[in-house]
């Protein structure tokens, strides 16, 4: 099994990642990784998502968690309308992102908080656009455009980052210790 690698000790973050072919997507390997990437994520009580460069494979995938995606959805806007409670909805797969690209992003920005698995004990504020729209494959070997906002926008840069061996320690105006537990 694989694990998430420290990025002082890992080399693939720092290599823009390779293209998957598109015979390969469905392959046993890809499967494989993929699995154990979903697995890793899911033991992650912070982890949003997981770039393939974090377990130390310089290839252009990643899995956004489905606790992401619902936290997404929650902080929609109401298309009922009003402050009709809506029903539980069950958890949402993960979704994976092979060979993506972005298409566009907005031009408003903000800075956000952010952290990262491969970086453990830091945080800092990056300047991320607001909405984002991505184009990808699936484990499927099955086209399709995501467009996002908020906080899955911000999820999608940050992956993308990885894919081009870039991390947020590098874009932050300001990075900071984690607190300890018990200040919280």
């Amino acid at each position: 099994m694989r694990s998430i690698i420290p990025h002082e000790k890992n080399s693939a973050l720092r290599k823009k990642a390779a293209a998957i072919a598109r015979a390969e997507i469905e392959s046993p390997t890809i499967k494989k990784l993929i699995e154990e990437m979903k697995k890793l994520l899911a033991k992650e009580e912070y982890g949003v998502a997981l770039a393939a460069p974090q377990v130390g494979e310089a290839i252009r995938l990643f899995i956004v968690s489905g606790r992401a995606l619902a936290r997404g959805s929650r902080n929609a806007p109401d298309e009922i309308g009003g402050d009709v409670e809506k029903p539980e909805t069950p958890p949402l797969p993960d979704q994976v992102y092979i060979n993506p690209e972005i298409l566009k992003i907005s031009r408003t920005k903000r800075l956000k908080h952010e952290g990262c698995l491969s970086v453990r004990g830091k945080w800092g504020e990056v300047m991320r656009a607001e909405k984002a729209t991505i184009r990808a494959y699936d484990e499927h070997n099955r086209a399709f455009t995501r467009g996002a906002s908020d906080f899955l926008a911000h999820i999608f840069q940050h992956e993308m980052d990885h894919l081009e061996g870039i991390l947020y320690i590098d874009k932050a105006a300001k990075i900071y210790d984690e607190e300890p537990e018990e200040q919280k």
